[in-house]
């Protein structure tokens, strides 16, 4: 009896070892060596780091850099910089900051529409380097075709050469929402490693959270620190607030991580469905009582963030009318922030007549007056609208988005009205 307590015991002290996740106030007022200070404690709750990184490893930090914005959009510099540090300390040969901008930056957003500018503006390229790392701009990158063992929607991928060369991952997003995922953190930051290709490719809500729990298949982080000094809620984009935390969130397993994280945030971490999926397909630990939390307690440092506002409400939009058939919040969410461009520039004020018509076969008559903007591809592809498509073609009053999901309305909004 007491030899089985004590393997009970063993088994238990292992499993609370890979599922603690340790929360670390930053003094203030916050600068560079309170940051690096919360790191390194964060990190050296969560691990040990003489086993997180060995002598001359290659290490791979992946921060959020989707867009060319500041933190709490995107990860703080000074994070990262702690990070290389701490890699060094620890006896890594080479550290390497990669990361890929977002589609809808490299097709949409001008100028600043490649990693390299994205991380010039943002400080990311110069704290790099000071700290004696090195910028790797995935777009930049060899991209290798493998095979996602068990991948249920991801089923071969294109990874970078840069992640296929790693000895460690250390995975660095921001404690944000997420207009998609409810929140952005760990499991969700990986999908920057992707090939442009496959971050287009299944990025339907109806298909990105198994999408995402996919790359754990693949790869899964040998460390996640949440940059939670600012997170930000309400988007995960421009659009969205900063909100005042001061905290850095660290462990070894993604899904514990994202689960205590979302908690933090004052969200259910059932209810994110990365967090959920990989939970359930054994991919790391979701259930929130079995994590070990060191450091602060959730409940002290605990704030209820606001989710995004996606509403599509008529109320919302003088003078727009929108038809809908079936449709995932991958539509919603890009529908509203068009919409919400165009009213923050004056244009939805009743005076002119604009309709939007998305989803799977949205009943659509085979008239109709003013501009007419269909949204994705499966609104295009449907049968219901293709009189009325090749009736407004002919007139020259359609616009057509095509993509799953439609990113070009939520910034190109203004353009597609002539405006």
């Amino acid at each position: 009896m007491a030899e089985l307590i004590r393997s009970i015991g063993g088994r238990l002290h292992l499993a609370l070892q890979s599922s603690r996740v340790a929360i670390k106030g930053i003094d203030r007022p916050i600068d560079g060596e309170g940051i690096l200070s919360a790191v390194q404690d964060a990190v050296s709750l969560a691990c040990a780091r003489e086993r997180l990184v060995r002598a001359g490893n290659s290490v791979v930090i992946k921060p959020n850099i989707f867009a060319p914005h500041p933190a709490p959009t995107t990860t703080d510099p000074r994070v990262v910089s702690a990070l290389i540090r701490i890699a060094y300390e620890a006896g890594a040969g080479n550290v390497i900051v990669a990361e890929g901008r977002s589609i809808s930056t490299a097709k949409y957003r001008g100028s600043h529409n490649t990693t390299r500018a994205c991380a010039r503006l943002i400080g990311m390229t110069d704290a790099v380097e000071a700290a004696g790392g090195r910028m790797v701009y995935l777009e930049e990158d060899e991209f290798v075709e493998v095979e996602v063992p068990g991948g249920l929607v991801l089923k071969r991928a294109h990874v970078p050469r840069t992640l296929l060369d790693a000895d460690v991952l250390i995975n660095a997003p921001v404690l944000k929402v997420h207009s998609l995922t409810y929140v952005t953190l760990g499991i969700k930051n990986l999908h920057g490693l992707l090939s442009d290709e496959d971050k287009l490719f299944g990025h339907s809500y109806r298909e990105l959270p198994t999408k995402l729990t996919d790359f754990l298949r693949l790869r899964k982080p040998d460390l996640t620190l949440v940059d939670g000094i600012a997170g930000q809620e309400a988007d995960h984009a421009e659009e969205g607030r900063p909100v005042d935390m001061g905290l850095i969130i660290a462990g070894q397993d993604v899904v514990a991580v994202d689960t205590v994280a979302s908690a933090v945030m004052g969200f259910d971490p059932s209810d994110v469905d990365t967090i959920r999926l990989a939970g359930e397909y054994r991919l790391g630990e979701s259930d929130l009582p079995a994590i070990l939390v060191l450091g602060e307690s959730v409940e002290s440092v605990r704030r209820q963030f606001a989710g995004p506002d996606i509403d599509l409400s008529p109320r919302l939009f003088p003078g727009v009318t929108i038809i809908a058939g079936d449709y995932c919040r991958s539509c919603q969410y890009y529908t509203r922030r068009g919409l919400d461009r165009l009213a923050r520039a004056g244009i939805l004020d009743g005076s002119r007549e604009l309709t939007i018509i998305l989803g799977k076969e949205p009943p659509a008559p085979d008239r109709l007056p003013g501009k007419v903007i269909m949204l994705g591809d499966c609104c295009l592809a449907s049968g219901s609208v293709r009189r009325l498509r090749d009736h407004l073609l002919l007139e020259g009053r359609l616009h057509a988005v095509y993509a799953c999901p439609p990113m070009e309305f939520r910034i190109r909004a203004l353009e597609m009205l002539g405006d």
